[in-house]
């Protein structure tokens, strides 16, 4: 895995090289064991790439940026292709001389000289990449059809001073990067920080600051340098790819789907086994990591896994995962942590995010990366089986609202006026998901008929009602449109029912701008590459042509994929409830981390933009404190973003620390 950068400037602005390094060196995290520059005059433009790199493929080979020995295209490139063999191939048939024995770059390299843009289609693996074609006179950045890898882009008003004298545009791996350039001039966003407090995390394409966007998965930006670069500073994404349900024939015998599926898995983990650098895979015990270390066991008998365990017997499953090694047989690696391990590695989490992210999860996974690079530098993972496989207990939510619909005794939104009422009658809890805290989020989301709108009120207890009074500068509504456009977006790939419209809205939320990134920022702090199974393209696709009845059975999540790993997993593992990453978070914000609280929540700081609203908070917090309800999801996301933004982006620096 590698970080990547560059600058365009309009013609007689030539590249600063120590400006293009500043933004490169700031990526060493990302690629500790090389790293590169080019820089090039051209038609309308003038291109500068760099590049940090993790050797994992062909270590003598891979040197980037590339450039091909014509000097017609050059690429950098953050990821992996995993049909880099078979592109080989293709390319070598079509005449094309490879100079290394199996790099994965320069097949990427060689396919973009043949296809252009027309190799995308044609990739599968997790990617950010940046193509210069000088045949074409054309740039080309494009991220990977799931978004494990990815790619900012500031566009020309990010960037202060004559429009004659600076760059039109800049792009990076990591937002901190681009806030290297002299001329760099973040300005918060007050938009991104709604929708930060409504999912989470900051959607895509938006980011946190003015000026900047992130590339959607299954995306590319092309800049046509004939044209001369254009003088809208907006950015125009052109998808290339996208989620599709019912595409992929199945077998009609229900054995025949399982088997299908075990085969479609395993040979993708058994392509993301190819690296000439060690390997493992994260064990959490739980049924996705579970199955693709049993899987990967197929390809070899030395196979290492690694998990974390919990002295809180609340939070702890490592028992799970050792079973599991047990099972399999695999050279197991556990390290225990305690509550200080976990808030202590805090600050230094929260510098790697770039922007403000409130899933607590990237606590204990960063603690795993680093605890797996001890022994490995590439890590598999079972992330994106809850998403495509109806995994999360709202899912359950969800069929429980749709009964309640079709009951018709009384109306959702009665229930849910009632079912929030109740949970404030509750004993005030701070233990993990007590029963208000799960009554509140659940009578919330009933409150909503959209079913977008009704997940995010179970998923973060945020809609237009609860934002409202958070914030000051921006209508809460606008917070949410990107929902609305999920759910059109959904219909017009297939979506067969009101499972498959959430799966896609999960998976282009939560998954990609959740899931994903926190697993890159965090193992890519240490310098670990991780490589996800459930998201190759192939496997995508097979899983969304299954029938969710064949998903959700009853209550039971996960019905066909648990079905899949019966003659593989032990039947304690596969049928146990579901527990993620759970961090005593609601205790946290009244314990250790109040003084923090207290000292970013006064309220010149909470206002120190305009954006939030210092009287609603400081009296959430108060009431958080005294344990008069839970509001730790709000206030976690808070905290989150007023560390970021008197840590990380402190007032009147201009740039982002490193």
């Amino acid at each position: 895995m590698c970080g990547i950068a560059g600058l365009i400037t309009p013609p007689g602005l030539p590249v600063d090289i120590e400006s293009l390094k500043a933004m490169r060196d700031v990526l060493t995290h990302r690629g500790p064991d090389d790293n590169g520059y080019w820089v090039t005059e051209n038609r309308g433009a003038n291109i500068g790439f760099a590049h940090q790199r993790l050797s994992i493929l062909d270590h003598e080979g891979g040197y980037q940026p590339m450039v091909r020995a014509d000097k017609q295209v050059a690429v950098v490139f953050n990821g992996q292709i995993y049909n880099h063999v078979e592109l080989r191939s293709e390319l070598l048939d079509l005449g094309h001389e490879f100079k290394s024995d199996h790099s994965d770059t320069e097949v990427l390299l060689h396919g973009y000289a043949q296809w252009g843009p027309e190799l995308l289609p044609k990739l599968n693996g997790m990617f950010a990449f940046a193509a210069l074609d000088k045949n074409r006179n054309t740039l080309c950045l494009a991220r990977g059809p799931m978004g494990q890898k990815p790619l900012y882009v500031a566009t020309k008003d990010f960037f202060h001073g004559a429009q004659d004298a600076k760059p039109f545009l800049a792009f990076s791996s990591e937002l901190q990067s681009l806030t290297q350039h002299p001329q760099a001039n973040p300005q918060i966003s007050p938009l991104s920080v709604s929708r930060f407090l409504a999912f989470d995390f900051v959607p895509d394409p938006d980011c946190i600051y003015q000026n900047v966007y992130k590339v959607p998965p299954g995306h590319h930006v092309m800049l046509d340098l004939n044209q001369g670069l254009p003088d809208d500073p907006g950015l125009t994404t052109t998808p290339y790819w996208d989620l599709c349900f019912g595409s992929v024939a199945q077998p009609t015998d229900y054995p025949g789907r399982l088997e299908l599926l075990r085969q479609t898995l395993a040979a993708s983990i058994q392509k993301r086994m190819v690296a000439d650098v060690p390997l493992g895979v994260f064990l959490s015990g739980g049924i996705d990591s579970s199955l693709v270390a049993a899987l990967a066991t197929e390809f070899t008998d030395k196979l290492q896994t690694f998990s974390i365990a919990f002295e809180d017997p609340s939070y702890d499953e490592s028992n799970y995962a050792q079973d599991v090694a047990n099972h399999l047989g695999t050279q197991h690696h556990v390290e225990r942590l305690n509550e200080k391990n976990l808030l202590d590695v805090f600050p230094t989490i929260a510098d790697h995010l770039s922007e403000p992210f409130a899933d607590h999860s990237v606590v204990p996974t960063y603690l795993l990366s680093q605890f797996c690079r001890k022994h490995v530098t590439v890590a598999l993972g079972g992330d994106g089986g809850d998403e495509l496989f109806l995994g999360y207990p709202t899912f359950v939510a969800e069929k429980a609202a749709q009964w309640i619909k079709t009951m018709g005794i009384l109306s959702p939104n009665i229930l849910g006026t009632l079912g929030t009422g109740v949970a404030k009658l509750i004993p005030v809890s701070h233990d993990n998901m007590p029963l208000g805290f799960k009554l509140q989020q659940f009578s919330g989301g009933l409150l909503h008929k959209d079913p977008l709108q009704r997940h995010q009120r179970f998923l973060t207890g945020m809609d237009a009602s609860t934002l409202g009074p958070l914030i000051q500068q921006t209508s809460p509504e606008q917070a949410f449109l990107p929902l609305q456009e999920l759910t059109a977006q959904a219909q017009s790939v297939g979506a067969r029912d009101v499972y498959d419209t959430l799966t896609y809205g999960y998976s282009k939320t939560y998954l990609s701008a959740g899931v994903l990134q926190k697993v890159d920022r965090a193992s890519m702090a240490v310098s670990l590459e991780t490589r996800a199974p459930m998201m190759d393209k192939d496997f995508v696709r097979l899983a969304l042509s299954f029938q969710n009845q064949e998903k959700l059975k009853g209550t039971q999540t996960k019905a066909i994929l648990k079905d899949a790993a019966e003659p593989l997993l032990p039947s304690h593992i596969i049928h146990r409830p579901k527990k993620g990453f759970g961090m005593p978070v609601a205790s946290w914000l009244g314990g250790p981390l109040r003084p923090m609280v207290e000292d970013l929540f006064t309220p010149d700081k909470l206002e120190i933009d305009g954006i939030l609203n210092a009287k609603t908070i400081q009296k959430m917090a108060q009431e958080h404190f005294n344990k008069k309800r839970n509001h730790r999801k709000t206030l976690w996301a808070v905290l989150m973003y007023q560390w970021w933004r008197h840590r990380v982006h402190p007032k009147g620096s201009g740039k982002l620390s490193s």
